[in-house]
């Protein structure tokens, strides 16, 4: 009880004490680290192990959908993480619910990302607009495919809403993602904002989303390859989420068949990205 009394307060200590004194500055001569930038990610992630055990705690299974929905607007890697914990023990029921859940927090993902996109460049954002809904309904239409299979609740156990391990293991990894994605850009210019975006997918699509869409509104790379960069650095984070489920279940079956799910999504995605550039194209031949 101590713990969860506790979560609050430490939740209020990072996010209201240590946050406001922390410098919005690049602290290092080559413009890479950012404290307030860094620690606001760590918040973020710890607020979702407490929502989660709120919701949780109010709505019992049906705020496994509820973190996923919400928590995949923050950080989809997160979630997934925080939820397949709690499902890990509760059967081939809980493994039905991780599959809803990562779909889920994938289509909240894909939202998050494109409006985001949309914000700082809406030529990009209407760019990434149909690729981004092709994937989100292709998701919708395997979560509407499984409703009767997650039917039944899992047996929930509830441990700590806020472990500072787990917080603290991701806030090492984006800092290790965001550091070396900056220095790629810098280093290799907009040739290498695709690739950098790629594997800034893997640790927060919502940093690479934001870093091409203003680069993309300074005028530093086009729209289209703002557009590029936000699917594809999306798809990776769709993608990340597997080795995390197959970590918590260990279930080859259920990972191939997310794996398969994940490649039509991201292979129809790429599809009509490709779709959309090539059009104009294809129309001025006939």
């Amino acid at each position: 009880m101590a713990k969860k009394c506790g979560a609050p307060v430490l939740l209020a200590l990072i996010g209201f004490v240590i946050y406001p004194v922390l410098p919005n500055r690049f602290v290092d001569p080559w413009g890479l680290f950012n404290p307030r930038e860094i620690w606001l990610t760590i918040i973020l992630i710890s607020a979702i192990g407490f929502v989660n055990y709120i919701l949780l705690r109010l709505f019992s299974a049906r705020g496994l959908y509820y973190t996923a929905i919400f928590g995949g607007l923050v950080n989809s890697t997160a979630t997934i993480a925080e939820l397949t914990t709690l499902l890990r023990n509760s059967g081939e029921n809980g493994e039905a619910q991780a599959g809803t859940v990562n779909l889920l927090t994938i289509i909240s993902m894909f939202a998050r990302n494109l409006v985001l996109l949309a914000i700082f460049s809406l030529a990009a954002g209407l760019l990434a607009l149909w690729p981004m809904l092709a994937m989100a309904a292709t998701a919708t239409i395997f979560i509407w495919r499984r409703k009767a299979v997650t039917a039944e609740a899992p047996a929930l156990h509830l441990g700590s809403p806020l472990e500072l391990r787990k917080v603290a293991s991701f806030g090492v990894l984006f800092v290790l993602i965001q550091t070396g994605g900056s220095l790629g850009q810098k280093l290799l210019g907009s040739s290498g904002v695709i690739g950098v975006s790629i594997a800034g997918g893997l640790a927060s699509s919502a940093s690479s989303t934001a870093a091409a869409a203003t680069l993309a509104a300074h005028g530093s790379i086009t729209p289209r390859e703002a557009a590029i960069c936000t699917v594809l650095t999306s798809i990776a984070s769709m993608l990340v989420n597997l080795p995390i489920l197959y970590r918590q279940f260990r279930n080859r079956g259920l990972i191939l068949r997310l794996a398969l799910l994940s490649g039509v999504i991201a292979l129809l995605g790429g599809a009509a990205l490709a779709l959309e550039f090539l059009w104009p194209k294809v129309v001025k031949w006939f």
